[in-house]
């Protein structure tokens, strides 16, 4: 059983990703990922938890109730099999309602993750929760929450950027550093989950771990490597032998009994040898901080921190496809140009020009710049899509509204 678990990625058929994903709307961002490559590594989170959640509706003989935690444009329900599901719930912290309905959800509710969900006690026989773990404040709780909807016998879904664990240690810390200096937006990735720390999580709410795999060594996104299907395997094979050496992590873990309202005991650890690890661990983490803005006050200091929060943010907006138009603006750190995913352009016309032949671009625009430039050079009409303030200066995204969402932006 240990084997069969640890290489479930492996037995599981994978075709073509564009044959498992079904009733795909032309012209989505869906569509245009599956267009990309035929083995895409992005896609296979939403692959590998449509097999899992078929395993174990094949295992109990009956279609299964599964909630979507964070299921944002609904991509998990393409990629499971017909059949499979008998009722679908999404909750997410700013559905998208007419996206998801086009998915065929049952119901899809608002719920922040970090608090209580809107959901009864025992009402699914599976919670599927991909990448979202990373953005929560407060992992324990959450899973605490997920068990509690969870039936006797339903198993949790989870998936979520990973890493070894001393080092996972340090690197939440460092996001958490950032978080309090107003460096990462909200929403931005603040908690890192090793291959062990799932396996606590779980454990600590009642859930035995079946499987805690890694994904993939490397993913290569945009290469024609991803056509191949020995290549995915051999990521595949990577991530089984070593859960933590690749980019992300997939748990599979199953309530083991009702849920229990009151404290469960916990086994006790070293004390001693945990006090001697956290003394020395923020000896080592004070050293970095100390090193980090004595780095940051030096020469073009303010600059770099700048560049580093614009470059975060338009991070967070990069989802595969995305490209950024930088217009020039001497308020714009010159860094950013030299992102692969952003070209500099020197005058409004030219930006506007290729968001015409690349709809799903953006233009980085200082909103003081954007105020001089007059309304006849912009005949297309644009949409601020998010806006940043960072170091007194705000800056805007603009995009160009599809016309099939052109009513719903003009009322």
């Amino acid at each position: 059983m240990f084997f069969r678990n640890r290489f479930s990625l492996l037995r599981w058929p994978l075709k073509p990703l564009f044959e498992h994903a079904s009733n795909v709307a032309d012209g989505s961002a869906l569509e245009a990922h599956l267009g990309k490559a035929r083995y895409s590594i992005r896609l296979l989170r939403y692959w590998w938890a449509g097999q899992a959640l078929a395993e174990e509706a094949a295992r109990l003989g009956r279609p299964l109730s599964v909630v979507d935690l964070g299921c944002e444009r609904g991509w998990l329900k393409h990629f499971t099999p017909p059949g499979v599901v008998a009722h679908w719930t999404g909750l997410d912290w700013n559905p998208r309602f007419s996206v998801l309905r086009q998915a065929g959800y049952d119901e899809v509710l608002s719920a922040n993750a970090d608090e209580t969900l809107p959901l009864a006690a025992g009402c699914a026989d599976a919670v599927v929760s991909l990448h979202v773990f990373e953005h929560l404040p407060r992992p324990g709780a959450t899973i605490s929450e997920v068990s509690r909807l969870l039936r006797p016998g339903g198993i949790f879904l989870g998936g979520a950027p990973t890493m070894p664990g001393w080092l996972a240690w340090f690197r939440e810390r460092y996001f958490r550093w950032r978080l309090g200096r107003g460096l990462i937006p909200p929403g931005g990735h603040i908690t890192c989950l090793s291959p062990s720390r799932w396996r606590r999580l779980a454990g600590e709410v009642g859930l035995g771990v079946e499987f805690a795999v890694g994904s993939h060594a490397a993913r290569m996104t945009g290469s024609r490597i991803e056509n191949f299907l020995p290549w995915v395997r051999i990521n595949q094979l990577w991530g089984a032998l070593f859960p933590s050496l690749g980019s992300e992590c997939y748990l599979k873990a199953r309530r083991s009994g009702a849920w229990a309202a009151a404290p469960q005991p916990l086994p006790h650890g070293r004390g001693r040898l945990r006090l001697l690890w956290a003394v020395s661990a923020a000896a080592a983490l004070l050293l970095l901080v100390a090193a980090g803005e004595r780095w940051m006050r030096g020469a073009d200091g303010n600059e770099r921190l700048q560049t580093c929060r614009l470059s975060q943010w338009l991070g967070e907006h990069q989802d595969g496809n995305d490209h950024f138009i930088v217009v020039a603006d001497k308020a714009i750190p010159a860094h950013i140009g030299v992102r692969k995913d952003a070209t500099e352009v020197a005058t409004p016309e030219e930006a506007l020009q290729k968001l015409i032949h690349n709809r799903d671009a953006h233009i980085l625009v200082g909103a003081s710049e954007l105020r001089q430039w007059s309304k006849a050079q912009w005949p297309a009409k644009l949409v601020v899509d998010d806006r940043l303030t960072a170091h007194g200066a705000d800056y805007l995204l603009l995009k160009m509204p599809r016309e099939q969402s052109q009513a719903e932006i003009t009322n």
